[in-house]
């Protein structure tokens, strides 16, 4: 079997095209391209540089070998004269063995490196694949105790603070087994910290740490010490004399005289607590510890809320009892409504609500009468009135024998001329509804002249000027369809038995 510097010998030679026992840069070249095109010629030369070790402008077999291994190869083998006994670093290999087994995976190789902390000083993690590759067979996936022997040799060159083979057998001799890495627990407060254990855990004494009767020790005991601490923490304050925030305290309470937490709420905000460190949220809180399971608080415990909320404002308790004496009882924002005619003008109202609300210049319940009177002189009759002969006969022509409608006294308005001026198309159903007797839907003869004398009124004009434009009214205006059709008129186009007539 050809030695190790004899494969290395050929393959040089086969580099070497020329046969003058160096490589140049144009064979390095060469065959670095051929496979792979993409090489570009600036790499090639990086590379070169690297294997001439002494520059003269080649790379001799030796320089070869040292780039491969990274040190020379000694009489063709990795072997050294150094090399001792390997039956120690049997036993740091079967550890790393999987169970029942002589040999190992390239995953255990590269464990047993790294636990050891052999990877370092030139030998890096990417070669552990490369010497584990070098050393088993190929089609091979596991590693015997010759070819372990084999890889520590390659690591002993790698490594450029070993000199020898017999140092590496030697720190693979003492080599530990594998570090188990399990999953490491989180810590959690309440398991870990026996303090905050309740009821039976305080007294289980398979939890250490835990004595019921320590004071300090399981839930009571705790409680008690953070009562105590709590309330030394807050007595260190600046305090008043709390009389002057009773008063205030009284006026949120009211008669039962006891805070529920939306009374204290609102208490903090009309006296404009919350801001600097001091928050809603923290009122509830507050609420809730001075209270316990209580839902409403006396002014003893209001006191001890004032002073957590000095501290969490970090402010003096005499400050913020200030702003609470200061403070006139509860802020009430109603709801502001806008004005409404007919709720603030008193005299639109009628009927039992004008006697109780009535007013001087309001009314009562004649007001519909007063107004009813006032309509009645206002449209009445006057003395300038012509006779209604010729009225009723337009009236009668627009009519015919029951009376007018709605749809009708509109024509007759707009066919008679009477659309104009403070008389608009919009005050004909007012003027009609006005003169229409209630529960009937047309107007006769009496109520078309109360109409005509309406209409007088709403352009502000003598009854006898609208009986007038009246009078000449010759009757419904008969609006047929308009427009000269060619095929009637124009007789030169009849045909057949027409053109003899």
């Amino acid at each position: 079997m050809p030695s190790k510097q004899e494969l290395l010998q050929a393959k040089f030679n086969e580099l070497d095209t020329n046969g003058d026992g160096n490589l140049d840069f144009d064979e390095l070249k060469d065959l670095l391209q051929k496979g792979n095109p993409a090489f570009k010629s600036n790499e090639v030369m990086k590379l070169y540089k690297k294997c001439d070790l002494n520059g003269d402008g080649k790379i001799s077999f030796d320089e070869f070998l040292q780039y491969v291994y990274g040190k020379d190869i000694k009489e063709g083998k990795l072997e050294d004269d150094t090399e001792g006994d390997w039956g120690p670093c049997g036993m740091a290999f079967e550890a790393f063995c999987s169970h029942g087994h002589k040999d190992m995976e390239g995953k255990e190789f590269a464990k047993f490196c790294k636990d050891n902390h052999i990877v370092k000083n030139g030998f890096k993690n990417t070669d552990i694949d490369l010497i584990f590759a070098k050393v088993v067979p190929k089609g091979k996936r596991r590693m015997d105790f010759e070819q372990f022997k084999q890889a520590c040799r390659h690591i002993a060159l790698k490594r450029t603070d070993i000199k020898c083979n017999k140092e590496i057998q030697d720190l693979v001799a003492g080599a530990h087994g594998p570090e188990l890495h399990g999953t490491k627990q989180d810590a959690v407060r309440f398991y870990d910290d026996k303090t905050t254990f309740t009821g039976a855990a305080t007294h289980n004494t398979n939890f250490e740490g835990v004595d019921p009767n320590d004071p300090t020790k399981g839930s009571d005991g705790r409680h008690a010490a953070q009562q105590a601490e709590a309330k030394a923490k807050l007595a260190g304050g600046v305090e008043d004399d709390w009389e002057s925030c009773k008063a205030s305290f009284d006026a949120f309470a009211g008669p039962g005289g006891e805070l529920d937490g939306k009374e204290l709420l609102k208490l903090v905000e009309d006296c404009r607590l919350v801001g600097g460190g001091f928050t809603k949220q923290d009122c509830d809180i507050t609420f809730a510890s001075v209270a316990r399971k209580a839902k409403k608080i006396d002014f003893e415990m209001f006191k001890d809320i004032v002073r957590s909320i000095a501290s969490k404002k970090k402010k003096d308790v005499c400050e913020i009892q200030s702003k609470i004496a200061a403070s006139n009882g509860p802020v009430i924002h109603a709801t502001k409504t806008d004005n409404v005619r007919f709720h603030d003008d008193k005299s639109t109202y009628t009927g039992a609500h004008a006697d109780v609300h009535g007013r001087e210049g309001g009314h009562g319940d004649d007001r519909h009468e007063k107004l009813h009177a006032e309509h009645e002189a206002k449209t009445g009759a006057d003395e300038g009135e012509r006779p209604w002969d010729s009225v009723k006969e337009v009236f009668a022509k627009f009519a015919g024998t029951d009376g007018l409608d709605n749809r009708e006294f509109a024509k007759f308005c707009k066919d008679a001329n009477l659309i104009s001026g403070n008389f608009n198309i919009a005050q004909v159903d007012l003027v009609f509804t006005t003169a229409v007797p209630k529960g009937q839907r047309r107007l006769n003869e009496e109520t078309f002249c109360q109409a005509i004398r309406e209409i007088a009124s709403k352009k502000g004009c003598p009854t006898h000027q609208v009986q007038g434009q009246v009078s000449i009214c010759e009757g419904p205006v008969i609006k047929g369809t308009e427009g000269a059709s060619r095929f009637h008129d124009d007789k030169s186009t009849y045909t057949g038995m027409h053109t003899d007539k």
